[in-house]
Parts: C-alpha cells; structure tokens; sequence
C-alpha cells in the first residue's frame, strides 16, 4: 500500500472491521527500527473497511522520510493490523547531500591516450 503525505491529515482505509476505540498508526522504520506514532481517527467504519485519518506533525512532510515502512494499528496494546507501507512525501525533503567542486575550476577533463594497442 502506498500512502501519501501532503499535508497535516491523510486518509488510510483497511479492510479489517475491528478497529475501534483511540487507536494509532505507528510507522517502524525497516532501517533503523525506530517507531514513528501518529494519531489516527476512525472516520468511516462499515462492514466493508474502517477508514482512518492520520494527523502526521506538521514538518513531517517536509523531512526526507520516503521509503518501505512497518505499520502497525493499535488500541493501547491490542493489535488490529500489520502490514508494509510505502510513504511518499513531497516534495521529499533534502538528502544532506553536500555538492562537490573540484579544483581548479577551470579543470578541462580530457584525457590522454598513452597507450593503444595496433590490433592487424
């Protein structure tokens, strides 16, 4: 499942009926195995899916977060649901990539040939 993070509320539906009570969403890194917990709100619940709208931080955005997450939805410490998550976030955040300049600056980049072989 992919979720999409572009502003402060996002909707997540599942298909298990059972969640009920003040649950949350909490989003395990695969990386680092640190939880992420976000409030989450039983917004439609039938007998086909619950729907749930997530309440993510308001940099949460805005951070470089995409990437395969655990989820698990959860009342205290009952389990209704586990399960893989793609989060995308836009714009993505930085990648704390530093850019790089060689010296000198007017560096020509080409290359010599010192040797070829004469193949007959």
């Amino acid at each position: 499942m992919t979720l999409y993070v572009n502003s402060t509320t996002e909707t997540f539906s599942s298909n298990n009926t059972a969640i009920n009570g003040t649950v949350s969403f909490v989003l395990t890194s695969q990386y680092a195995k640190t939880d992420t917990i976000i409030p989450a709100t039983i917004i439609v619940d039938n007998a086909r899916y619950t729907e749930l709208e997530l309440t993510f931080p308001a940099t949460f955005k805005d951070e470089h977060l995409n990437g395969v997450y655990y989820y698990t939805i959860k009342n205290g410490t009952e389990v209704f649901e586990k399960g893989l998550v793609k989060l995308v976030t836009q714009p993505g955040g930085g990648n704390g990539a530093i850019e790089y300049t060689s010296t000198p600056a007017i560096e020509n980049r080409e290359s010599e040939v010192f040797y070829r072989p004469q193949y007959t």
